[in-house]
């Protein structure tokens, strides 16, 4: 039985562990148990938050005894967030991730809320030598009544080139659901792009999820916290700023409420960036560059002084002093009003020992800025040099080799994959392998996967294992495909399982298939099951059972295909068995088909039972409206209208629970109030088209009224449908005014499922001009289509300026057909300096022709653009 996981409702998965072996952790040295030690400090004794990271804030305006941080004023966050506090104190171990940009207030937010903690808790704050080392080391000691503090979690849970950060969130999640150690609460802070990361799952179902641990962790905990100061939170900040003069002059010299980065002295940090020499902003270029590129926080100065030396011109390097580094760095170090540093050397805590090289952490404002100003830029040569010739921690090194490799540098890529291959990390050698591989370079990538092989790597012994089945070596085939099985790999698993049922081993076969299908590859039993299904030597009832097998979800999907087939009967049996297993959205699916065959009355009962199962949102048909439509047609007009209520409100709580476990918003508690409030407003709509269609037009007019901006989406779509298409774009322009283009769009798409491409092509330009990017690109692709070149190039030049990559490989491929060869390939270089080198080298194989191309194609290119010459691991 599961442990009720209290930060989303659902429960947590069994124990994993990701191969961590707690053992040699169990005991000390002493032999006494290390929990016997508790973690942290107690709370209630802490007085010095800048050792926790809040930001130190600016120095007043004048020489004062005061505080050291300015007055805390409360905002909506806190109120959250002490809920979660609360919780906490009762008793319930659970966790809360505040989400927000760099400074605006997200661990000074923690650093009050602890403190409402009962005396005898505690606060543990894991850091060195590295902070998910740290905690792994010292999660054993973890006892009731602590506070585990992860200010900037992506130290511990994003950890590029290995799986740490899946240890990390696996452990606290175990953490979590020990009964034995609550109650626990787990803090943390994180930017909103690192969220996002976390928490987006892979693209498709057939992705594995980078991030599956962290994302489960972090499901249901995310706290927004937004930029700045406004409406009642800035008129409580006025109120409070009589008591503080740091809190006056942050009202007095910022600008859109942002008081916590004025506090925090980012606009001076921005300042001394902006107005540094030539050195001093090279060697925070290179800190930049290596952060957004995937380095850790801590950057070894002699990595930072050779990769400096590479943003230097020529006359700016001549023209450097003999103490260049240390006057920069003391520049750079310098507090800003009181505030931290640009660029600040890691200091190890009291009692321990420090490491034999210096580490210096970026100003995380200053981070933040390099990310979006810097973002298509390719660091020089000497920044890569640097990294190979300085940088010894294999997962920094295998982040940077991914970032050369996607930006097409591959001769980058491999020295640095080859590197950490040679310090031991048999991901580079795997990693060099694929690159070799997929640039054409066969013979040299083979004995490279064969070395990752023998050194353990499960995804080579899968790489060879198929070449080999190719080649009709199933011996070989088989002992790789079991040494990787052996070592848990879902892909080896899934190939035995098939080998064993060819063979006729079906136990052992179904076996495998179960094993893979608990270690990721859902589709495992699946397969199975679709095979054994055309097989006769299997009874009709096989496929079903290796099905249910697979879980409730794929139990839904032969239900569809049993629909498909026509078998209503079959179709529902399975639906209502899904639902059972906890996938209901099958049931409302065979209650459509019901209806469409005429059968109200099974398609009334399968809407009720979806409702039961809340089956709201798991399906385009929403079985509230379904079945007040059901309702309406009997004559119920009042249970009717009950249902259209009850729907709309399921709907907004479906998506309010769906954005909690998601991507936060900085503006999540007033967008509840604006979707319960257009829910109102699909309800009153739905009643307002229940009444036209029964003739009742003022009562229809009064409700419209009463519904007014509140439905518009779906008002545009009613009038649409009724065939009063003159409201409907007048309603949809309407929208478009008060900045929601998206009916514009909808209509456009309905004009083209209708085939009339003239007034596809309106709304579309109509959603342009307003503003829409989708708008635009789909504009740009009619107008292409239509001859309209330059139209349509000034169509797709401005959904690239907004960011759009479709749009960018599309207008490249029209540059492309009216000959400006060079500006398609200038948006290719752009993408590639971006991380994204899919147009450069689609436009490589269509010019392969061409011996440079071929070239660019095989040995990628050096950082300044040019191709690279052929070279060798």
């Amino acid at each position: 039985m599961g442990h009720e996981n209290l930060i989303s409702g659902g429960t947590f998965y069994g124990p994993v562990l990701m191969g961590r072996d707690f053992s040699s952790i169990a005991l000390g040295a002493d032999g006494h148990n290390p929990s016997d030690v508790p973690s942290g400090q107690l709370i209630h004794q802490l007085r010095d938050a800048i050792a926790f990271e809040v930001h130190p804030a600016i120095d007043a305006p004048c020489e004062t005894d005061g505080p050291d941080l300015p007055l805390y004023v409360a905002r909506s966050h806190d109120n959250e967030l002490r809920s979660v506090v609360e919780l906490a104190a009762e008793g319930s171990s659970t966790a809360a991730m505040l989400v927000g940009g760099s400074a605006c207030g997200k661990t000074r937010a923690c650093w009050e809320a602890v403190h409402q903690l009962p005396d005898d808790w505690r606060l543990w704050h894991p850091i060195q030598p590295t902070r998910p080392g740290a905690l792994l080391d010292g999660i054993g000691s973890v006892q009731p009544r602590t506070v585990v503090w992860l200010n900037e979690a992506q130290h511990y849970l994003l950890t590029p080139g290995s799986d740490t950060g899946e240890q990390v969130a696996a452990a606290l999640r175990e953490l979590l659901r020990d009964p034995d150690r609550a109650p626990v609460l787990i803090l943390g802070t994180l930017w909103p792009e690192y969220w996002s990361t976390l928490a987006t799952p892979p693209a498709t179902a057939t992705l594995a999820a980078p991030h599956a641990q962290a994302g489960a962790l972090i499901t249901g905990t995310g706290i927004a916290v937004a930029d700045a100061f406004e409406g009642d939170d800035l008129d409580a900040l006025s109120a409070a700023a009589d008591a503080d003069p740091r809190l006056q002059k942050a009202l007095r010299n910022t600008q859109h409420g942002e008081i916590t980065q004025y506090l925090a002295g980012v606009p001076a940090l921005l300042e001394r960036y902006r107005t540094a020499s030539p050195v001093a902003k090279a060697i925070l270029h290179a800190a930049m560059d290596a952060r957004r590129l995937g380095h850790a926080e801590g950057l070894p100065l002699p990595f930072l002084e050779e990769a400096a030396i590479g943003y230097l011109t020529d006359r700016q390097f001549d023209s450097i002093s003999e103490n260049w580094l240390e006057e920069s760095l003391a520049y750079l170090a310098a507090p800003t009003r009181g505030a931290h540093g640009a660029l600040t050397r890691m200091r190890s805590r009291p009692g321990r020992a420090e490491s034999g090289s210096l580490y210096y952490q970026l100003g995380d404002y200053l981070d933040q800025t390099g990310r979006e100003e810097r973002r298509g830029l390719c660091p020089p040569q000497g920044f890569w040099n640097a990294a190979v010739d300085h940088l010894a921690a294999t997962d920094d090194l295998l982040a940077l080799g991914r970032a050369a490799e996607e930006r097409w540098r591959l001769r980058l890529a491999s020295a640095l994959y080859t590197k950490a291959a040679a310090l031991g990390q048999i991901q580079g050698l795997a990693a060099a392998a694929q690159l070799l591989d997929r640039a054409g370079d066969k013979t040299t990538a083979q004995q490279l996967f064969q070395q990752a092989a023998e050194a353990g790597h499960t995804g080579a012994m899968v790489r060879l294992a198929e070449e080999r089945t190719r080649a009709a070596d199933h011996e070989e085939a088989e002992r790789l495909y079991s040494a990787a099985a052996a070592a848990g790999n879902a892909a080896a698993l899934v190939a035995l399982s098939r080998m064993r049922e060819a063979a006729g081993q079906f136990e052992e076969a179904e076996r495998l298939a179960v094993q893979a299908s608990r270690s990721g590859e859902h589709n495992a039993l699946l397969g199975l099951a679709r095979d054994r299904s055309r097989n006769p030597d299997f009874p009709a009832t096989e496929e079903e059972r290796l099905v249910r097998l697979a879980g409730g979800k794929k139990v839904a999907g032969l239900a569809q295909r049993r629909l498909r087939a026509g078998d209503l009967a079959e179709a529902e049996r399975l639906a209502t068995e899904a639902a059972h297993m906890g996938f209901p959205g099958a049931l409302s699916h065979v209650a459509r088909a019901y209806r469409s065959a005429g059968n109200s009355k099974a398609a009334e009962r399968l809407y009720r039972e979806a409702i039961q199962y809340d089956a709201t949102g798991m399906t385009r048909d929403n079985p509230y409206e379904e079945l007040a439509r059901i309702r309406e047609e009997a004559g119920d007009l009042q249970e009717a209208e009950q249902l259209y209520r009850a729907g709309a409100e399921k709907s907004a709580t479906h998506i309010l629970r769906f954005l909690r476990e998601g991507i936060p918003s900085s503006v999540r508690e007033r967008f509840a109030s604006q979707l319960r409030h257009s829910a109102e407003g699909t309800a009153l709509l739905n009643m307002a088209l229940m009444r036209e269609r029964r003739g009742e037009d003022s009562e229809a007019e009064r409700l419209h009224q009463l519904a007014g901006d509140r439905a518009l989406r779906r008002l545009v779509t009613a009038r649409d449908d009724a065939g009063d298409t003159n409201e409907a774009e007048r309603l949809a322009l309407q929208a478009a005014a008060k900045g929601d283009p998206v009916p514009l769009r909808r209509l456009a798409e309905r004009r083209r499922q209708n085939g009339d491409k003239e007034a596809e092509k309106r709304f579309y330009r109509l959603g342009a001009d307003a503003g829409d990017t989708h708008s635009q690109r789909e504009l740009g692709r009619l107008l292409r289509a239509s001859g309209d070149n330059e139209d349509a190039k000034t169509a797709l030049r401005l959904a690239v300026s907004s960011g759009d990559r479709n749009a960018r490989h599309t207008l490249a491929r029209l540059y492309e057909t009216t000959g400006d060869t060079h500006l398609a390939e200038d948006l290719a270089r752009r993408a590639a300096n971006e991380g994204d080198a899919r147009l450069l080298t689609h436009l490589a194989r269509t010019r392969r022709a061409d011996p440079i191309w071929q070239q660019l194609l095989r040995y990628g290119m050096e950082p300044d653009g040019t191709v690279s010459a052929p070279w060798t691991p």
